[in-house]
């Protein structure tokens, strides 16, 4: 049985070691260095399952499959109405429809706060990450070149946005 649920503090280890596999193998993060439980933890204290920084699970039985997140898109307070989102899934569960499942979750949560608009930033090429964003309403608004750096080489980034249905 899969079950989606907002996450709580005993998900963390398992949200922070599957993120730290995405930054040592993967360029859909920019971060270039293992996060710590200590650090992960500080972050873990943003969220409110109600509020518009949300953190939601998904798990296959009891085997942790990944987390989708909702943060602020900017600082200032024009932009409390906008976030930004990701999803980390384990390699091992991408492409069996977790992904899909586990961010239609955070989006009908989402539904239910001011959040107005969406946006997700998305390492080029990825045309799994593309679709699953497209499949949930986001369409790419903008590309960035070059913007990053990730294993010695420079990357760049779609723009995708989602806006709320009314």
């Amino acid at each position: 049985m899969t079950l989606f649920r907002p996450a709580m503090f005993k998900d963390l280890g398992a949200i922070n070691a599957l993120y730290n596999d995405y930054i040592l193998n993967s360029a859909a993060t920019f971060d270039l260095e293992p996060i710590s439980f200590s650090d992960k933890t500080k972050w873990f204290e943003q969220f409110d399952e109600s509020g518009r920084s949300q953190l939601w699970v998904a798990f296959d039985n009891t085997n942790f499959v990944g987390f989708a997140t909702s943060q602020p898109f900017r600082p200032k307070a024009g932009y409390r109405n906008t976030v930004e989102t990701s999803i980390y899934i384990n390699p091992s569960a991408i492409g069996k429809g977790y992904g899909t499942a586990l961010y239609r979750h955070l989006f009908l949560a989402l539904d239910a706060t001011p959040v107005k608009q969406a946006i997700a930033i998305v390492t080029r090429p990825n045309p799994a990450s593309v679709k699953l964003h497209q499949q949930l309403g986001f369409q790419t608004v903008g590309e960035l070149t070059d913007v990053g750096e990730k294993f010695g080489k420079a990357q760049s980034v779609y723009i995708m946005q989602r806006t709320k249905a009314e």
